[in-house]
């Protein structure tokens, strides 16, 4: 009899349910899959479980599915992940500078569940991926998929799924592939080049591109949302014709700036990975998720990037069952990507292997086992009692005296249960907590990308004296003050215009908030327009930036 294997993705906004059967000859055969959308509204996250219980209950009817095991893939939403460079050290010793990076690099870290894979890097450096997920989250999802009746025995996160899904369809693929998953609420991109692996997200989505049409259109998110999936296409660029449609017409150049910010994403992420991983540029782009089926959006890739763009299909490595329907499948493989990921796991042939489960729900399924055991025992033992009754009275006390014993034990586990419960309670009040600590993080990259624009856009001829505060306001205002060769930005002989320093303020503005105010001040050094030989060439320019959230410096 073949092994079965059920695999569930947990998206955003959307469920993918799968079950797979490994064949004697240990090929994976997809028997069952479905898709569900969890049908909630972004602002609506306290009620997400409940959704996501009913979009579950609904698909394991649609599929037939019996209860069972089932391993997790989670969302990027859910999951806080760093890359971190190991110090050379011997094999004994690589989990203790791993549990030390760890407390290093992941916030609360008693409040979290959270699992290591070591990556090969570049020129044989050795990474660490770090993976962490709010305990609460993890525990509230297993029990709502426990309600619904199956038992969640492994947790993994979306990338390293992804990742899986690609290696058992690509093992010997040369050159640099980057994958953009592109979700509701996350884009993801995955960059494998040969045995290296990096991966980095951002919240450029789909939920994203619904709300800047809900801003353009003064609509509701729902409205927006519907209005997105009947156009579903990004504008062309250039001397292309308008669509008949006026309001589709606007609805595609306005998913076409969404994909723009995407674009700008997906750059930043391949400068990081050449810089800190020493990658290479990639070779060709593999699209997969939920969000990637928009028309003319592989085309948009390819213009912008410059190199191939496809549609990755995890089912390559994969038989597909006889009674899966053709076209539909067709449809609706790029969403497939991390359940054929989570059974490739489970049937032995993955690389990355992480494990989100935490310990407490290990501990509640064992004491469910327990407590059938208990039950059976304790039901035989009544039984035993009833036919046995008129024995004689030395075997009915030491029956009595085994029942006191089962129950006992039985008061004793059922202790440990509301201890657990009592635990699970009390984990609640850290979300808020955590969440805080990760936007903390988040802004800390965002100064070191400041600084990088500030050095990166600099005109040649330019060069920066003070990068300071504002003394009034000095966690509300940014101060930049260069110096420039007048001579070597323009014509001396004609009148100055300074467009190479406004062009840098320009190039400034794109590292923060579209409503971010910026001010360009522009002092001639040489007096009152007098030649000065020492003077005459040099100009100071003073860049202020006025930002819109004040921060703690």
């Amino acid at each position: 009899m073949s092994k079965r294997i059920l695999t569930l993705d947990v998206g955003a906004s959307t469920l993918k349910l799968a079950e797979f059967h490994v064949a004697k000859d240990h090929e994976l055969e997809l028997v069952k899959y479905g898709t569900r959308a969890v049908g909630i509204d972004p602002g609506d996250e306290a009620n997400r479980m409940v959704y996501t219980g009913t979009a579950l209950q609904e698909l394991m009817r649609e599929l037939q599915i019996k209860p069972g095991p089932v391993s997790l893939s989670l969302s990027g939403m859910h999951v806080f992940s760093r890359y971190v460079k190991l110090p050379p050290v011997s094999g004994d010793k690589v989990s203790q500078v791993v549990e030390y990076e760890a407390k290093q690099n992941i916030p609360n870290l008693d409040e979290v569940v959270w699992d290591r894979q070591i990556l090969k890097g570049k020129d044989g450096d050795m990474d660490v991926l770090l993976a962490a997920v709010k305990q609460q989250v993890v525990e509230d999802l297993a029990e709502t998929i426990h309600s619904c009746g199956l038992e969640t025995d492994l947790v993994d996160v979306s990338v390293a799924s992804i990742y899986n899904a690609y290696r058992n369809c690509f093992p010997s693929q040369e050159g640099c592939t980057m994958i953009l998953d592109m979700g509701a609420k996350t884009t993801s991109v995955i960059f494998t080049e040969g045995d290296q692996v990096w991966s980095r997200s951002f919240p450029v989505s789909g939920n994203s591109i619904s709300q800047s049409i809900a801003n353009d259109f003064k609509l509701e998110f729902g409205e927006a949302e519907q209005l997105k999936e009947q156009v579903s296409m990004v504008a062309l660029g250039g001397a292309y014709e308008p669509l008949e449609d006026p309001q589709a017409d606007q609805v595609s150049k306005c998913i076409r700036g969404s994909m723009t910010r995407l674009h700008s994403e997906i750059n930043r992420s391949i400068n990081t990975y050449r810089s800190q991983q020493h990658g290479s540029a990639p070779d060709r782009v593999l699209l997969t998720g939920g969000s990637v089926v928009m028309s003319y959006f592989d085309m948009f890739l390819n213009e912008k990037l410059d190199i191939p763009v496809e549609y990755f299909n995890p089912l390559e490595c994969v038989r597909i069952g006889n009674h899966i329907d053709d076209e539909a499948i067709s449809q609706d493989w790029h969403l497939l990507s991390e359940v054929v990921g989570l059974a490739k796991r489970k049937a032995g042939s993955a690389i990355m292997e992480m494990n989100l489960l935490p310990p407490s729900i290990v501990s509640e399924r064992i004491f469910r086992k327990k407590q059938g055991v208990f039950a059976v025992c304790f039901a035989l033992v009544v039984a035993s009692l009833g036919v046995w009754g008129w024995g004689n009275d030395a075997q009915l006390k030491q029956n009595q005296a085994y029942l006191s014993e089962l129950d006992a034990e039985v008061g004793t586990l059922q202790e440990w249960d509301a201890k657990i419960k009592a635990e699970r309670r009390g984990f609640v009040s850290v979300e808020k907590d955590l969440l805080a600590l990760t936007n903390v993080v988040d802004s800390r990259m965002v100064w070191g990308r400041v600084l990088e624009a500030v050095e990166k856009d600099k005109p040649e001829a330019v060069w920066i004296t003070q990068i300071r505060p504002d003394e009034q306001q000095p966690n509300q205002k940014l101060i930049i003050i260069g110096s420039f060769f007048k001579d070597d930005l323009y014509d001396v002989d004609k009148l100055p215009v300074n467009d190479e320093i406004t062009g840098y303020q320009k190039k400034l503005k794109e590292t923060f908030r579209e409503d971010t105010q910026f001010s360009l001040g522009i002092t001639d050094l040489s007096p009152s327009g007098e030649p000065d030989d020492k003077l005459k060439s040099i100009s100071v320019f003073q860049i202020e930036i006025q930002l819109k959230n004040p921060v703690e410096l």
